[in-house]
Order: C-alpha cells, then structure tokens, then sequence
C-alpha cells in the first residue's frame, strides 16, 4: 500500500519546483516592462513611468532571491 507522506526529497523537488516558475514568471514580467516601457516611455504620464520603474526595480530583486532560493534548495538536494 502506497504511503501518504512525503518524503523530503519529493518535498524539495515540489519546493524547486515552485520557485523556478516564481523565477521564470519573474524573468517574463522584467521582459515585458522592459518591452512596454522602451515602446511607450513617450506617451505615459510620469507617474506610470516612475511606478513601471520601481516593478521593474522589486522585479529584479525578487528574481535575485528567487534565484538565491532556488540554488539553496538544489544544494539540499545534492546532500539527500
């Protein structure tokens, strides 16, 4: 009969999982603000400007920690 628990190593590769589609998700928004703010920088107001900055500043952070994240799972990984 099949166990209902996991064992920690499928609890880390769900956990590596979830944050590599929190990283690629990440990844796409930078590359959409970058694409929507390069194709109308001229024709927004300077509030939108400045709030597309700063997502596309928090953007570039939580990628960072993402990726920080998604390292430190895989090297818990490696020592199951």
């Amino acid at each position: 009969m099949y166990s209902l628990v996991m064992s920690e190593l499928d609890k880390k590769k769900a956990e590596l999982a979830f944050w590599e589609k929190i990283f690629f998700a990440l990844f796409a928004t930078i590359v959409g603000l970058a694409g929507w703010f390069s194709s109308h920088y001229e024709k927004t107001t300077n509030v939108f400007l400045v709030a597309s900055c700063i997502v596309f500043s928090f953007a570039i952070i939580f990628i960072i920690v993402s990726y920080i994240k998604v390292q430190r799972i895989i090297d818990d990984i490696g020592e199951l």
